[in-house]
């Protein structure tokens, strides 16, 4: 369970590094390595290698049509995720403004408490909560903000009728659904310690791939090696970051609930 933690912190550390920063820390010394390796395995193997090496190849080309289908399943599910959670972050957001609206319908002085409310929690979202999304922490000031709307919402002292009561209740039950599928969004650290597993060994496949398949031009073959790895990192990195759709430079925006908040303040 240790190995896996520290495993999805790294993953998480990925995910949240911008595109500049992961080029210069992880795909420039990958293709460093690559060189290297195959400057090395030219060297020490170069006449145990033919240029026309069909077994190398074939071998090789096996190795990466495989990690090729396991890395696709990764960015496809990773990009499902993300529109997934930016669908629930718009879904919640929907179901406050329907909340607020529900509520005004009421005419009653309940009706400027659960605005009142609703406004406060979603200042709670964007102020506290946000920023510990990236590891799917909840924050306790929005905790308490959303009891403290469903305490409005449920009050039997607010006026509203049977019908009414019924509305709001199922609205902040919507609410409640959204949100705790809002926090669940970014993997859970066993679920990312799996997916760091197959990500490192696609790093190892896409380092090592080049290395012993050469042609006769050793600047090709260099050239090759260096873009085949640099480009799988690449890859590796931004399906890092679609499984964490709350943190670095591919995230979800705060946005629609600060826009509510403003109007809630309105």
């Amino acid at each position: 369970m240790a190995q896996d933690v520290f495993q999805g912190t790294i993953l998480n550390w990925i995910a949240a590094q911008s595109l500049d920063v992961a080029f210069i820390l992880i795909v420039l010394p990958t293709m460093v390595l690559a060189v290297v390796g195959t400057l090395v395995v030219r060297g020490i193997f170069g006449l145990m290698i033919a240029p026309g090496s069909t077994v190398g190849a074939a071998k090789a080309g096996a190795a990466a049509e495989i990690y090729a289908v396991v890395l696709g399943f990764i960015i496809v599910f990773g990009f499902s995720d993300f529109q997934e959670a930016k669908r629930d972050v718009l879904q919640e957001v929907t179901a406050l403004e329907r909340l607020t609206a529900q509520a005004k319908l009421l005419g009653t002085d309940a009706s400027g408490e659960i605005a009142t409310a609703v406004g406060e929690y979603a200042s709670a979202v964007v102020v506290h909560e946000w920023p510990v999304m990236e590891t799917g922490r909840t924050s306790p000031e929005a905790e308490a903000e959303l009891a403290q709307m469903s305490n409005a919402v449920m009050n039997p002292a607010g006026g509203a009728n049977a019908l009414s009561q019924f509305r709001l209740s199922a609205l902040l039950d919507d609410v409640v659904k959204l949100r705790v599928a809002r926090l669940s969004a970014s993997p859970d650290p066993v679920v990312s310690g799996l997916i760091f597993q197959v990500l490192f060994v696609g790093a190892a496949l896409a380092l090592v791939s080049g290395w012993f398949v050469r042609g006769p031009s050793a600047l090709v073959h260099v050239l090759l090696s260096a873009m085949l790895s640099g480009s799988v990192v690449a890859v590796m990195i931004l399906s890092a970051q679609l499984l964490y759709p709350f943190s670095g430079p591919v995230s979800i925006s705060a946005e629609p609930f600060m826009e509510l908040a403003k109007l809630a303040q309105q």
